[in-house]
């Protein structure tokens, strides 16, 4: 069997039993689901149960390959291809999330709330949200919690995230110009700390050596067991002549 994606848009190389990737608005990473034996193309929208309520996707890797038992252990059930009915709720449960998101940033604002307000995700029936913050500091947010499921009418859970898991859901690219490891495929954050970045004789300006979420490059850890191993520096790159 190929574990292969599908070589064109519209093609599938799936069989029943294969898992397929499947990606929900704007995250980064693919979510395996089930599609019960449905060979589902790459490019095809469809709705899947998510911790016990619908949401659209569309697919974007089918097949998916299968590492390990825990991912097929882990995959969500696909119920069924999105119909014209899903896509119209799917329009409206965006706009609610714009409409969601600006809200609390006023709330937040006006309540005195120290917290940044990264994403409101609504379930496909719009009786769920979830709001993922980043604070520096625990935050009481009971009253915000409180006007937002008076205002939209779904019960909220409140999700505080750091830094890195921030980056890790808005995704965007690094200083390399390539997608964020931390959306792409890096699986678990290692602790970072400078002390990677003088072995490699890296400068140690902040801005040089950070990424989209402020914190140390997850990349410095790369190399560093190479570095700690052979006991050597990166040469220091020499600085451009001044005319």
């Amino acid at each position: 069997m190929s574990c292969c994606g599908a070589a064109k848009t519209g093609w599938s190389t799936a069989v029943t039993g294969t898992l397929v990737g499947v990606r929900f608005g704007e995250e980064t990473n693919l979510t395996p689901c089930d599609p019960a034996g449905d060979l589902l193309a790459a490019g095809a929208e469809v709705v899947v149960e998510v911790d016990g309520e619908p949401r659209l996707g569309r697919v974007e890797q089918s097949p998916l390959p299968v590492a390990r038992p825990c991912q097929r252990a882990r995959a969500r059930p696909v119920l069924r291809r999105a119909s014209t009915a899903d896509r119209e709720a799917h329009e409206k449960q965006r706009a609610l999330e714009r409409s969601a998101k600006q809200f609390c940033h006023e709330r937040a604002l006006a309540l005195d709330l120290e917290m940044n307000v990264s994403r409101v995700d609504f379930t496909l029936s719009r009786k769920r949200a979830t709001v993922l913050f980043t604070a520096e500091k625990r935050v009481d947010f009971r009253q915000l919690v409180r006007e937002l499921s008076q205002r939209f009418g779904a019960r909220v859970q409140m999700m505080q995230v750091g830094a890195r898991d921030e980056a890790r859901q808005i995704g965007g690219l690094g200083v390399c110009g390539l997608t964020l490891c931390c959306a792409s495929w890096l699986g678990e954050f290692r602790p970072i700390g400078i002390g990677m970045a003088k072995r490699q004789n890296l400068s140690l300006n902040p801005a040089k050596i950070s990424g989209q979420c402020g914190r140390l490059l997850c990349c410095l850890a790369y190399e560093d067991e190479e570095y700690r191993r052979g006991g050597t520096t990166r040469p220091a790159t020499p600085l451009p002549a001044i005319p």
